[in-house]
């Protein structure tokens, strides 16, 4: 049986307490592997302080030209803020922005670079990237998103093509479909130093339906050399959450939050260690592999 590595990763690390809570909780417990950074979190400051040394963690950078306020100065990126200087908060506008040119692949590349200077300035030292609402996977944006990834020897990029079934058209598997759709526009650069997984899982499956036998059999069913779950758990700091601040409202509207315990309770269940055995997968972070090869570098074999 062919090696397959899994890398299990928390988006949103720096947004709020609870998401930094949530991933030294699963990370003790063996359940998640990997998280990527929002430099621009009201909390990134004390998330990277705390993973600083990796902790036995892949820490990454969450490409975000969204919400918030940008790294650059909002003069240079008139097309990717409002009149406040902050990104939109809102994807749709976005969107539109994006399909009527107002800002470029390289304005927003620019920005991301800027975005992972901020991580290593925090002391993290990128494993990979991703992006907030997988934006990163707009056409010409993944180009951009690669060569960042190129400049700062950063080996993988997070390409969210999941394998759902023809016969699903629940919203997951409408979410997955679209997503496919912009990775058959995408082009890896050449020369192996940027890779991306095979696939994903937990696009389609998210909240309490992000389960272990679902994983179980996903990876039976399309057996990737190197897949990547996503996932968004948090951990409030009571039951109500009255404990954290509130998110920020320069963000804009965000629902995240109603994922957070959901999906902190299902990887917290039992079963994930037996459908990564089940599989025959083990469990790494990005920075473990190799992009050129796609397996362990050396001193992470066994």
């Amino acid at each position: 049986m062919d090696p397959m590595f899994v890398v299990v990763n928390v988006d949103d690390l720096g947004l709020s307490p609870a998401v930094r809570r949530a991933v030294e909780d699963l990370a003790a417990l063996s359940r998640v592997s990997s998280a990527t950074l929002l430099v621009n979190g009201p909390d990134a400051a004390l998330a990277a302080r705390l993973f600083e040394d990796g902790g036995g963690l892949g820490i990454g950078v969450h490409l975000n030209i969204l919400r918030g306020r940008p790294e650059g100065p909002a003069s240079e990126m008139p097309g990717l803020v409002g009149s406040q200087g902050l990104f939109l908060g809102d994807y749709v506008a976005l969107f539109r922005r994006y399909l009527s040119r107002a800002f470029t692949p390289a304005d927003a590349e620019l920005e991301w670079s800027r975005q992972v200077e901020r991580a290593l300035d925090l002391g993290v030292r990128p494993t990979h990237l991703d992006s907030e609402k997988h934006i990163h996977v707009w056409p010409g944006l993944f180009e951009a998103a690669c060569r960042v990834a190129e400049k700062f020897g950063i080996g993988w990029v997070r390409r969210p093509v999941e394998h759902v079934s023809p016969l699903r058209w629940d919203k997951g598997g409408r979410r997955a479909r679209i997503l496919n759709a912009f990775g058959l526009f995408h082009r890896l650069p050449a020369g192996g130093r940027v890779a991306c997984p095979a696939c994903v899982f937990g696009v389609a499956d998210q909240g309490a339906s992000l389960l272990p036998g679902r994983l179980a059999a996903y990876m039976k069913r399309v057996r990737p050399d190197v897949l990547e779950v996503v996932c968004h758990p948090g951990a409030l700091s009571s039951e109500d959450g009255e404990g954290d601040a509130p998110l920020p409202a320069d963000y804009g509207p965000m629902r995240i939050s109603g994922q957070w315990t959901a999906e902190r309770d299902a990887l917290a269940a039992p079963g994930w260690g037996e459908a990564l055995a089940s599989a025959g997968a083990r469990l790494v972070h990005y920075g473990q592999l190799d992009p050129a090869t796609r397996g362990l570098r050396p001193e992470f074999r066994q």
